[in-house]
């Protein structure tokens, strides 16, 4: 069986590396080339056959087509080996020879090489060609929705993670694949950097064989000198993607055998860590054939559970998720079980890796992505050992590149972690770098101001209650400032506010002086945010004055018109109220000094009666919470002044003072306005609100006044 070449380019590491064959004839490119394409040395091939293409003459049909193939060819190596741009040549150069004649799929294969370097407006256009050619290919239209996608995803839905190449870490040459140590002091990854075990070249990639390497972390997060770690895990085949228990003590890896002439898949060992060193690597049998390849070993938390990507026989497409159990009594791996469609697509699945919250992340080239490889993130199904609903990581953690690999070092309100990828910005050409991602939280900070509802003073040592959504619970004192500020807390490392969370804030009566009064804000936010809340309190010494409540000449009747609704005015007493259904008030009306003394009087009482008729009779309050008093013109309004230089000045609007101003009518009137007034005096907080029935009403009638 022909096992697919997924791992020859590290979108996989399982290859099937051959030894290089020695170039015999240098001059029959062809016959060359097809000799490195059967062993497997595509870096090799990939020139050969170029040659070869450049030598044909298309004189005819069959040079033409001979041609075109060595150009297919050689495209198809480049391919393999994520030289995008040189198969990308080759490919436009055997369509111009009209190969799709001979193989219609050229045009999917440029479209993977346009889309891996971003060009997705010309891939999408090659991807319908391919489709038009030979229609019903799901990955087709799956490539052609990303390409319709990437725009949107890129620049309207991009996630607010900060990605950043480890370039302490990285060389010009594949390094990829982190995993933590058990003391998460140390990191191991796959490299074919210089220094690994074998001493020949690997004639797939044109680099050293993989080795597992592994660096340590010092408290001041500085990577150390990676080295290699000492056989008998490392050999001179390919060894690399690993994973460890939760405990740190046993290791599987991923290697791939070089043996001349046999095509030998890649198997995935079991190694005990004794000490520094680890022991003698063991064979996980979960092959269904020699030639099949297993490898990207991933292993649950317990270590009961092995994940692996494969081509053996019953998948969907080119790799799949297998899933292994581990039998204590027999002490072997049960017969590997496929993760089913609702993980695996008709494309490759690969790189799995057990999320914090027993998620499972993968990579995927058969889904709707950005471009080669997307890490996706699938739900598990109760305690089952399945998986559903994968979805995007989203840009920035998928690129048009292969993305893959994922770890997470941090998780929760702050995620950290590492992935493997190609993207723009890594150190080699075609090389596959190691890339740390950081999530930064969302900071909510909040800012509580009590104030003075008239005077706007701070009030200082007032007591409020914040509670929120998910439970927080926060009783404070306000500072000097009348502030309370909700940041950091005193730990300095947790904070007040979390956001997707909704609050509530009380303030309580102040030194029996302030009325309480409540607020709410919501802290569901994507982006950080500060609140401001400025909860104005009143003074229940003083009376409240409602300045909109106005009465025609000599009349009760309350005044609403064009120009003036005293309703309104009182609607904001309702609202206090409703606010505090204990309060028992007093209505107190008082009119100017025109007039007789008597009719003022009789005047006032029916005004204030008048406001507690709308207040009962209109909006439902019970009658027993207000009491109507009218005070004539007997207590003459305190006009209170601020001049430019801050000094205040207090004026008792008497009669005589307001005749001083007869000759200047707009003022005069005015003056005599602020006497006409209702205030609202609060008397108690006695009321007890009835449990059936309603209170009485209490009417009255307005008698006549001038």
């Amino acid at each position: 069986m022909k096992s697919i070449k997924f791992l020859v380019t590290l979108v996989a590491l399982l290859n099937l590396s051959t030894a290089a064959l020695s170039q015999a004839d240098t001059r029959n490119y062809a016959k060359e080339a097809e000799q490195l394409w059967q062993a497997g040395a595509y870096s090799e091939a990939a020139d050969a056959y170029k040659k070869a293409s450049e030598k044909v003459d298309p004189r005819n049909d069959k040079a033409r087509l001979k041609k075109a193939y060595f150009a297919y060819m050689s495209a198809t190596c480049y391919k393999l080996l994520h030289n995008f741009a040189a198969a990308e040549q080759q490919y436009e150069k055997a369509i111009l020879l009209r190969y799709y004649e001979v193989e219609p799929k050229v045009y999917f294969y440029l479209a993977e090489m346009e889309m891996a370097q971003c060009k997705h407006d010309e891939a999408k256009e090659n991807y319908q060609k391919y489709d038009k050619l030979a229609p019903g290919d799901p990955i087709t239209k799956v490539r052609i929705e990303s390409c319709e996608k990437y725009k949107e995803t890129t620049e309207k839905n991009q996630t607010k993670h900060q990605m950043s190449n480890v370039t302490k870490l990285n060389t010009a040459e594949f390094d990829y694949a982190p995993v933590m140590g058990p003391r998460r002091t140390q990191m191991y990854f796959s490299s074919s950097r210089a220094g690994s075990s074998g001493e020949l070249v690997d004639p797939i990639t044109g680099q050293n064989y993989m080795d597992i390497w592994v660096t340590t972390i010092d408290k001041k997060n500085n990577w150390g000198q990676p080295q290699p770690i000492a056989s008998p895990v490392n050999t001179g085949d390919n060894e690399g993607t690993l994973c460890f228990d939760s405990r740190g003590k046993t290791m599987w890896f991923t290697r791939c055998p070089s043996e001349d002439k046999m095509r030998l898949g890649c198997d995935i060992y079991m190694s005990e860590k004794k000490g520094d060193n680890f022991d003698e690597p063991v064979l996980l049998k979960l092959k269904d054939h020699d030639s099949t390849n297993v490898g990207h070993p991933c292993i649950s938390p317990d270590g009961k559970s092995l994940i692996f990507a494969s081509d053996m026989a019953g998948g969907y497409g080119g790799l799949d998720l297998w899933i292994s159990v581990y039998d204590k009594r027999s002490e072997s791996w049960s017969l590997p079980i496929n993760l089913g469609p609702t993980v695996n697509t008709p494309g490759n699945d690969c790189f799995p890796t057990w999320g914090p919250n027993n998620e499972l992340f993968y990579a995927s080239d058969g889904m709707v992505g950005l471009g080669g490889l997307d890490i996706y993130k699938a739900t598990r199904v109760g305690e089952e050992n399945k998986w559903e609903k994968p979805t995007n990581l989203g840009f920035p953690m998928n690129s048009c590149r292969d993305d893959y690999h994922i770890i997470y070092t941090e998780s929760g309100k702050v995620e950290r972690g590492f992935i493997s990828s190609n993207r723009n910005g890594s150190k080699g050409e075609n090389s596959q770098d190691i890339w740390d991602f950081y999530l930064p939280p969302v900071l909510v900070d909040v800012d509580i101001l009590v104030t003075d509802q008239d005077k706007g003073y701070p009030i200082v040592g007032a007591k409020v209650i914040i509670v929120g959504s998910d439970g927080s619970n926060y009783v404070m004192n306000t500072d000097a400032n009348g502030r309370i500020s909700l940041n950091v807390k005193p730990d300095g490392t947790t904070r007040y506010i979390d956001p997707g969370t909704t609050w509530t804030i009380e303030v309580e009566g102040v030194l029996q002086k302030y009325l309480g009064t409540s607020d709410a804000f919501s802290a569901v936010t994507e982006n950080n945010l500060r609140i401001v809340r400025d909860l104005k309190v009143l003074n229940i010494e003083k009376p409240i004055r409602l300045p909109e409540v106005r009465y025609d000449l000599g009349k009760a009747d309350l005044q609403v018109n064009d120009s003036v609704n005293s309703k309104d005015s009182l609607n904001y007493l309702y609202d206090l109220m409703i606010e505090h259904p204990n309060l028992i008030v007093e209505l107190g009306s008082h009119t100017d000094s025109r007039g007789s003394g008597p009719a003022n009087q009789t005047l006032s009482q029916a005004r204030a009666q008048s406001c507690i008729n709308y207040l009962v009779l209109e909006r439902g309050l019970p009658a027993e919470r207000f009491v109507p008093k009218g005070y004539g013109e007997n207590v003459p309004f305190t006009l209170v002044e601020v001049s430019a230089t801050g000094d205040t000045t207090k004026t008792l609007l008497t009669e005589a003072y307001i005749n001083k101003y007869k000759a200047e009518k707009n003022k005069f009137e005015m003056l005599h306005q602020y006497n006409r007034r209702t205030e609202c005096k609060i008397l108690s907080f006695d009321y007890v609100p009835a449990t059936t029935g309603t209170g009485t009403n209490g009417t009255g009638t307005a008698p006549g006044g001038n």
